[in-house]
């Protein structure tokens, strides 16, 4: 019975010992197409995506119109609503018509756990908040880390410039005496010893 106990608690040791040396094996399962979906959904990304090109839309409509009535300028509103029927029969592609290009990206680059993951966080309050404040802290970040590198663009010329002064200084003392360039005034002293 001892030597029973004992030998199973070798085996547990040992195999533990085998476990503690190894790394994780990570989960390489790549995520679904229903998850990627998701992931864009809960991120605004598909929603961002269409508004954007409904702007666009929107401004080629409104710029093909006005170049239509320059080149036509006494079409009546008959022939301005036909213009615009053209255009609102003609959509402009949308986020399904590209996204089946954008999955899978993020197939070959994020597992199917980092997908749910993702989805999750984005999901919940704090990612809900995050993504409603993330184009604020986004343009004040810009802003007060724009004054900064600025700042220090400006000190970082200065100094730069004093180093380079104390260096081209130091390089005009090691040059022979023929190779210095003239001060102003020297060449017009010289001239007019010459003329004297």
């Amino acid at each position: 019975m001892i030597r029973r106990l004992g030998l199973l608690v070798l085996l547990v040791v040992a195999m533990c010992g085998m476990g503690m040396g190894q790394e994780p094996v990570l989960d390489s399962t790549p995520p679904s197409r229903a998850q990627v979906l998701a992931l864009m959904s809960s991120m605004g990304i598909q929603r961002n995506i269409d508004s954007a090109l409904r702007n666009t839309q929107n401004k080629l409509k409104v710029a093909a119109r006005n170049s239509f009535q320059k080149k036509n300028p006494d079409a009546d509103a008959a022939t301005l609503k036909k213009l615009d029927e053209i255009f609102d029969g003609t959509p402009l592609f949308s986020f399904e018509d590209i996204s089946e290009s954008v999955i899978p990206a993020y197939q070959k680059n994020l597992s199917a756990a980092d997908m749910q993951a993702a989805i999750d966080f984005y999901s919940s309050e704090a990612g809900k908040r995050l993504l409603g404040k993330l184009a604020v802290i986004i343009r004040e970040a810009n802003e007060s880390s724009g004054q900064l590198v600025q700042q220090k663009l400006a000190s970082y010329s200065e100094q730069l410039t004093r180093k380079l002064e104390v260096f081209e200084a130091e390089m005009d003392k090691q040059k022979p005496a023929a190779a210095k360039p003239k001060a102003a005034g020297e060449d017009s002293k010289t001239t007019d010893e010459k003329s004297k």
